[in-house]
């Protein structure tokens, strides 16, 4: 728990915002808490449509506590991971078991699209969490009907949230639940009842305050025109979330194998899981436009699924052979932090490079092989964990400078500060311009006549030229 926790909040602000979206959201949080407006969501003055509000609340929250730029909307988001962590832990623990749900919950903690997501000041994690917890919510009501209202409610609460996170996206998921929980029929006003009063007056009250334009953009474009039009920039091919899944995994992804083998009991619970599991992966596969991030919600289920095969077995029941590449993929984790920067530069996966390795990097690499080595069978996981835990410090370590300074505005927004001559936008790309205006505090303005000095996008990289 103290490595994890560690490992979560290390260096949280070690790296400027990233990406287009990070800096758009963290900047309508910190006008939220300047302007006492919590209600509008408004991007560099005008209202801004695109997602609900919760992140903007935690934001406008980390703000008005004082935090800093960066850390005002990631350190809500890792809180929040953090104690969903525990409170899955306490949830599955009722229905497999404490092993079961001790494994689940550590292997979702360290692996890869959990961390990096809770790093992040993104909408994805929070609607991870609050949809996840009605899912894990619903779990006792497949076996007992003991506490119908409370749960049902709950679970409305939940959904509730999730919707305040990121709209209808829950809502869709959560549609296989309906058929498993088809026997409470006759209560399913309870949590349509939650889910409206959690998150009903926010819709409303921005509905009759804006009236279609919020609708035809939240709704309509957001929502709907991401299933099919080619316009909103993700378009990706209908394979997409495959190597996605499976990276998101890293490097627990072998231990989806645990899945195919025989004698496993698939009882109600877990056929629930698996269903909404492939549901929500079929559903993000054929919308034409994909991000990583989409799949988010879908890995505490998976993992819940593998953690769940040990409800009837010891941890040591696992033979070496199924913790070998995952061994192998932890020692690979030190390479990342060569390749990491020029891949996010890149926007894809880019092949390794080997320049000159150093002794700290040998170390780490040969840390988790010996320990699959040389371990006890029932320590090799834990320790491969905490190897995991110690790799993923050292990673941030060693990748947020660099990535600070070559992917993230914020050292770009160093260097120009020292310029005396006022400059614009003459062509640079929206992840530099998105970042730099979050750190202007407002929107870089277009090249004119008056301006000297042009900030242009060449070899994506953002340069200065003369104007004149």
């Amino acid at each position: 728990m103290v490595a994890i926790g560690g490992l979560y909040l290390y260096n949280l602000n070690g790296v400027g915002v990233l990406g287009p979206d990070e800096p758009r959201y963290l900047a309508i949080g910190r006008t939220m808490a300047q302007t006492g407006d919590w209600t509008t969501p408004k991007l560099w003055g005008s209202p801004w449509f695109e997602k609900p509000p919760l992140l903007y609340w935690m934001t406008a929250a980390g703000t008005a506590l004082g935090l800093g730029p960066e850390l005002s909307g990631r350190l809500p988001v890792a809180l929040l991971s953090l104690a969903f962590l525990g409170a899955a832990f306490a949830l599955l623990r009722r229905e497999f078991g404490t092993r079961a749900a001790v494994i689940a919950v550590i292997l979702l903690a360290t692996c890869a699209g959990w961390l990096a997501y809770s790093d992040l000041g993104l909408t994805d994690t929070p609607l991870a969490v609050f949809f996840s917890l009605a899912m894990f919510l619903a779990l006792p009501l497949l076996r007992e009907a003991n506490h119908v209202s409370i749960r049902l409610a709950a679970i409305g609460v939940c959904l509730g949230l999730a919707v305040l996170a990121k709209g209808l996206v829950p809502l869709a998921l959560a549609m296989p639940g309906i058929w498993f929980l088809r026997r409470y029929w006759k209560h399913s006003w309870l949590p349509v009842l939650c889910c409206l009063i959690v998150a009903g007056p926010w819709y409303i009250t921005m509905y009759l305050r804006h009236g279609a334009a919020f609708v035809d953009d939240l709704f309509l474009k957001q929502h709907f025109a991401r299933l099919y039009s080619a316009t909103l920039q993700h378009v990706q091919p209908w394979y997409y979330y495959l190597p996605v899944l499976l990276g998101g995994m890293f490097p627990w992804t072998p231990l989806l194998g645990l899945l195919l083998r025989r004698g496993g009991v698939w009882d109600a619970r877990r056929r629930f899981l698996l269903t909404m599991v492939l549901f929500g992966f079929i559903l993000f596969s054929v919308s034409v436009n994909k991000l990583p991030g989409y799949l988010l919600p879908l890995l505490p289920a998976l993992f819940v699924l593998i953690g769940s095969e040990f409800a009837r077995r010891e941890l040591s029941d696992l033979r070496r052979g199924w913790l070998a590449p995952c061994a192998v993929l932890i020692a690979l984790i030190p390479l990342l932090a060569v390749t990491l920067p020029e891949m996010l530069r890149a926007g894809r996966i880019t092949a390794f490079r080997f320049p000159g390795i150093q002794a700290t990097t040998v170390f780490y690499m040969a840390v988790p092989l010996v320990t699959l080595l040389v371990a006890r069978r029932s320590w090799v996981a834990p320790l491969l964990v905490l190897c995991v835990a110690g790799e993923g410090i050292y990673l941030k370590g060693t990748t947020y400078p660099i990535l600070d300074e070559q992917v993230s505005a914020r050292g770009l927004w160093r260097e120009l500060q020292k310029q005396n001559d006022s400059f614009c936008d003459g062509g640079i790309e929206r992840d530099w311009l998105y970042g730099l205006n979050f750190y202007r505090g407002e929107a870089l303005p277009v090249c004119s006549a008056s301006y000297k000095l042009a900030l242009r996008s060449e070899g994506g990289k953002p340069i200065l030229k003369s104007l004149q």
